[in-house]
């Protein structure tokens, strides 16, 4: 019976209690939302790193943009190269990011921190026009950690610390001495050999036509010059053509002079150093004629007037050459 009694004093005990205790109310989302991203996770010496720093935001936050520059950001061991600011729209949020182009000339260690640094903004208020006419609060963007690549082993990171040299057996280095003179032996060898070789092979030495095997060339070829025609242009092209190329090739051939390439006053002076002074006027006017007819304007004239002159000088060509 006591107890029951008691048990009906304490209910409205415990309902005045538990109306008076406060309710748990949900926490608010906080205004800004800062996280940090890089395009690499380790850098070598000298690299340049992508910093980026994303600021997720309400619509009435408005960050200073004005003192981010790389002159006055102190971000040390890492240098600022490069400063960029993009805004956009997240949902019913704005997404700011800053982008930092870093660089570090550190070594010895195995990574670095990106130090913290403030960001300024304004919360903007209904009835105020301008963000300025509020005051500016701050929040630090949290530090980031970077490996840092090294060539060096990881019991010698600093650059000019020494290391033990190898010790090579006297066999090793002897063996490789040998090796190479052994290969310098065969290459000069083999280049005595073909020098040895080129010096002492005869060359093919080019027969000069007999007196009776000239006398006979020329005289079939002046047989084919009389059987060309006269009366069209062609006739004359060919006739004065084949007389030109027969009398370079003829000399060339007897004296062994490169005729096809001079010009009829050095052919004249050609065989006048040869001692054939008595060639040397009748072959230039032959060439001479030759080029007259085949390249200039009034060729064919000239060519019907000479051809009988032409003619004759290769008869008088033929008897001094005997």
């Amino acid at each position: 019976m006591k107890r029951i009694v008691s048990l009906t004093l304490l209910l409205p005990v415990l309902a005045t209690l538990g109306a008076s205790a406060p309710v748990a109310k949900k926490p608010k989302e906080p205004k800004i939302a800062v996280s940090t991203h890089v395009d690499r996770t380790a850098i070598w010496v000298g690299d340049t790193l992508r910093y980026t720093v994303r600021a997720l935001h309400d619509p009435d936050i408005e960050f200073v943009l004005d003192n981010l520059k790389k002159e006055g950001l102190n971000l040390a061991p890492f240098v600022v190269r490069d400063i960029a600011v993009r805004q956009g729209s997240f949902g019913s949020k704005k997404i700011t990011e800053v982008i930092l182009s870093l660089t570090t000339y550190e070594s010895g260690q195995a990574e670095l921190r990106i130090p913290s640094f403030a960001l300024y903004y304004f919360t903007r208020t209904a009835g105020l026009q301008k963000a300025a006419e509020t005051a500016a609060e701050s929040f630090p963007v949290p530090p980031t950690k970077v490996g840092l690549r090294s060539t060096l082993t990881a019991d010698n990171l600093r650059l000019r610390d020494s290391k033990e040299i190898w010790e090579v057996a006297p066999q090793r280095w002897i063996l490789a001495f040998v090796l190479g003179l052994a290969g310098m032996t065969f290459l000069a060898v083999r280049f005595g050999t073909r020098l040895w070789a080129s010096s002492h092979t005869e060359k093919p030495k080019r027969r000069r036509l007999t007196r009776r095997a000239r006398e006979r060339k020329l005289h079939d070829f002046l047989r084919k010059a009389q059987a060309i025609g006269r009366d069209t242009t062609d006739d004359q092209r060919r006739f004065y053509s084949e007389v030109s190329q027969f009398v370079r090739e003829y000399f060339t051939e007897w004296l062994e002079i490169d005729a096809s390439s001079l010009t009829p006053q050095e052919v004249e002076s050609a065989l006048q150093k040869l001692g054939r002074d008595g060639l040397g006027a009748p072959v230039k006017a032959i060439l001479e004629r030759c080029e007259q007819a085949l390249y200039t304007p009034r060729g064919f004239e000239l060519g019907k007037q000479w051809r009988d002159e032409v003619q004759g000088d290769l008869g008088k060509l033929a008897e001094r050459a005997r």
